[in-house]
């Protein structure tokens, strides 16, 4: 029953898949471009020259938003393609369809995000001084939201096109929502470590030649990576190397409304090895490869390909186990919140109740 569709599914499964299709490649990737343009101005206008902990957002979710849109416009193309085989019946033509919903469905949550995060969120309260509110007539709910929301009944529309019992549908609804969901956390776990890791301070340091755009591994060596999150520009020019500060932290004081205050070195002229390099290198580009591996091995773990299976179980340890470090590393929770979501979903892929649905069952030999 897992291959068996009826003509009334594969009619409604062909024509979602012609609409999405269309849809994807001449509507979402504008939807993205304008989110992505109104984001940066009011990141570059409101936000960066307060805040350094802010500047890889331009290069960043430009590259992220970029990608995104291409995968975009070739998944709607394939869509359309596809549209015939899907109506025949063929299961490849419906996993490739899966496989594309579930990038576009990823793509709206992890664009929608930083929207939420960079323009509607109000900073002015922060640690950080001089940062204005979001504007009133602030949009809150960009036009990428329906790229997610689209990807979404596409995805499920494949996934449950089948004559398989509710239960069984019900079992797959919680695997397949379970990776996608995940990849998506994965993937922002992902944007916060490369937000940090490709952070280079402005001006290079006494003792080396590091100019503003330089060597990743060094760029925080003379400095405290957690503590230039809560630093403006113009307090960081000022400080003198080897200068103990009153650093305002974002944590609040337990109890009160009033922010920790900690007294500490920020810049150091040697340089000091700092464990966010090769946290934020896992847990950023590491992450952001386990993201893109959960996702493009939808279609195929859909065919319950055994190779697919095992690179689906490896991406999610490994995201598991790069997110768990970061949150010791850096202390920030939204890393624990990554790191039990891939264990999560870790255990779940390994359940055998769930892994019916994603690998054929070995048989032994006699």
């Amino acid at each position: 029953m897992y291959k068996e569709t009826s003509n009334l599914h594969r009619m409604i499964a062909t024509a979602v898949a012609v609409i999405a299709g269309i849809y994807f490649i001449t509507i979402a990737p504008g939807q993205a471009m304008w989110t992505l343009k109104h984001a940066l101005e009011a990141v570059m206008a409101r936000l960066i020259p307060f805040d350094p902990d802010f500047y890889t957002a331009v290069p960043i979710l430009g590259a992220t938003f970029g990608i995104w849109m291409i995968l975009l416009g070739f998944g709607g193309a394939l869509l359309i393609v596809l549209a015939y085989g899907i109506y025949k019946g063929s299961l490849g033509a419906r996993a490739a369809g899966l496989g594309i919903s579930g990038i576009a469905s990823v793509a709206g949550m992890t664009m929608f995000i930083p929207w939420m995060v960079l323009i509607v969120s109000d900073y002015s309260n922060g640690p950080v001084a001089g940062i204005s509110p979001p504007p009133a007539d602030t949009i809150m709910t960009p036009p990428v939201l329906w790229i997610m929301v689209i990807g979404l009944i596409s995805y499920f529309v494949f996934l449950l096109m089948d004559k398989d019992s509710l239960k069984n549908k019900l079992l797959k609804t919680v695997i397949y929502t379970g990776i996608g969901v995940v990849a998506g956390m994965v993937f922002m776990n992902a944007q916060h470590g490369v937000r940090y890791f490709a952070f280079i301070p402005e001006y290079q340091t006494e003792t080396t030649s590091l100019k503003p755009l330089g060597n990743v591994y060094t760029n925080l060596d003379h400095y405290d990576a957690i503590a230039l999150t809560t630093v403006s520009q113009k307090q960081m020019d000022s400080i003198e190397y080897g200068q103990e500060i009153d650093l305002v932290r974002k944590a609040k004081v337990e109890g009160t409304n009033k922010h920790k205050v900690d007294r500490l070195v920020l810049k150091h002229k040697e340089a000091i090895y700092n464990p966010n390099t090769i946290a934020l290198l896992l847990g950023g580009y590491g992450n952001y490869i386990a993201s893109y591996l959960m996702v493009f091995l939808i279609p195929f773990v859909f065919l319950r390909k055994k190779w697919a299976y095992n690179g689906m179980v490896m991406a999610t340890l490994f995201s598991a186990v790069a997110s768990f470090q970061n949150f010791f590393v850096r202390n920030s929770f939204e890393w624990a919140i990554g790191g039990i979501m891939s264990l999560g979903l870790l255990i779940f892929l390994l359940i055998p109740v769930f892994k019916q649905f994603l690998v054929e069952a070995e048989t032994t030999e006699s």
